[in-house]
């Protein structure tokens, strides 16, 4: 008896527990459902925007396959020479022209005309790149925080949270696992309150009883010391 309590003790504690890790799993998804975007290698997340860098044109600064962080609140007149700046890019495929975040150094800043022209240079390039930027096209100027070889995790992570296979291994099967747990808890809920509520009628047919017995002898005590000779049925 002691070893098959334990036993139903220790299957109670894992489905509790795998209870409350569904539901973690379907919070951090709904979460990063409604509070992140994914535009090419860029992912905003609650106001923080990493990228995924796709080459290693910064080497040594950051690597290819790392996660860079940057911020997007700037004012591009604030930006100086050495400053590592996230602007839109654009490259031939077969596929057509695919557009993705680029993320290089300033060599230069052109302050001639009414809008600033910016010169930038991959650390790992001997050459300047062939475009120069209009302010209004730097996207976000790097905090100089990365996290090395984070950047193609993220990248599957976030493409495979947002695919219906995704979707499917984190909402529907959490979904309905919850849905057969909860049958679970409830049939087992339902099956002892029909144990509780067979054994509290029999423990109240067996007081009845009891009672009847208990007035009848008492009825009968009660005839003999009237000298009353009680009815027999």
């Amino acid at each position: 008896m002691m070893k098959i309590a334990l036993h139903k003790d220790k299957v109670k504690k894992i489905l509790n527990i795998t209870f409350y890790v569904v539901i973690f799993i379907v919070f951090v998804y709904a979460i990063f459902g409604l509070f992140s975007k994914k535009e090419g290698n860029s992912i905003s997340f609650l106001g923080i925007t990493s990228m995924s860098v796709q080459s290693g044109s910064m080497s040594p600064t950051f690597e290819e396959g790392d996660l860079i962080f940057v911020k997007t609140d700037f004012n591009p007149r604030d930006l100086v020479e050495g400053d590592v700046i996230t602007y839109q890019d654009f490259r031939m495929t077969e596929n057509g022209i695919v557009s993705y975040y680029n993320t290089h150094r300033i060599e230069d800043i052109d302050k001639s005309g009414t809008v600033w022209r910016f010169i930038t240079k991959g650390d790992a390039n001997a050459e300047n790149d062939p475009r120069q930027l209009l302010e209004n096209e730097i996207y976000g100027v790097w905090t100089e925080r990365s996290w090395a070889k984070f950047g193609g995790f993220i990248d599957n992570f976030t493409n495979f949270l947002k695919s219906s296979l995704g979707f499917f291994l984190f909402i529907v099967v959490p979904c309905l696992a919850l849905l057969v747990y909860e049958v679970i808890k409830f049939m087992k809920v339902y099956a002892e309150y029909n144990v509780q509520k067979h054994t509290h009628d029999r423990v109240k047919m067996q007081e009845e009883a009891l009672a009847q017995a208990r007035a009848q002898l008492e009825a009968e005590a009660k005839s003999k010391a009237d000298g009353v000779e009680p009815k027999k049925e």
